[in-house]
């Protein structure tokens, strides 16, 4: 027991436990509802959004390492913590094992660092393979973006459209979507009409319909 206190709280393994520290804080905040599981999901979807914008070029930062050691697919939380965890296990177990050998004492700094590293490393793509199974579970649908609508047809429901008022329905092989049309009275649209989506009122969440050919 002394031999794994005194491990756990020297260098190098006392950053990795340092940093497992604060995971377990966090889960048990996450446990008893004071913070959310996907806490920094957000970031991350934003980032691989923009990526994907770019047909997977210029990826870069958390993002394009996420990607590239496929990390992707459920909550970033689960996955440090994993990441931490792994990280740790090797940390110490490397430590245990081949520190006892060094006779030199002034090395075990520069070698520290080096643990630290290689530990991270090997780290990854045990996670990755860990999370693999699991990702299925995390499955997440992205909401339509009010953009993404520009150019589809849909059906006016009120009796006449102006620039005030008016809404159609947009069939999305589901149950279909009720939105806030404008366009000019003098167009004449009215219940049943076909009408395309122009543009998207950001002031109003509001489209600009023109009538289908």
């Amino acid at each position: 027991m002394d031999v794994f206190l005194y491990n756990v709280s020297s260098f190098p393994v006392v950053v990795y436990t340092f940093m497992l520290f604060i995971v377990v804080f966090y889960w048990v905040l996450a446990l008893i509802g004071a913070v959310d599981i996907e806490l920094f999901d957000t970031d991350v979807e934003i980032g691989l959004e923009m990526d994907s914008e770019i047909d997977g070029t210029g990826l870069g930062g958390v993002t394009g390492f996420m990607l590239k050691w496929g990390l992707t697919g459920i909550p970033v939380t689960v996955v440090v913590s994993l990441l931490i965890l792994f990280s740790w296990m090797i940390c110490y177990f490397m430590v245990s094992i081949f520190y006892p050998y060094i006779p030199w004492q002034g090395i075990k700094p520069v070698l520290g660092v080096v643990v630290l590293i290689i530990s991270f490393m090997l780290a990854i793509p045990v996670t990755a393979w860990m999370i693999k199974p699991f990702k299925g579970i995390f499955v997440t649908h992205s909401a339509v973006r009010k953009a993404t609508l520009i150019g589809k047809e849909c059906t006016i429901k009120t009796g006449s459209v102006s620039s005030t008022f008016g809404q159609a329905d947009l069939e999305d092989s589901g149950a279909g979507m009720l939105l806030d049309v404008r366009a000019d009275s003098t167009l004449g649209l009215k219940k049943g009409d076909a009408v395309i989506l122009i543009d998207y009122n950001e002031e109003d969440g509001s489209y600009t319909v023109a009538k289908a050919d």
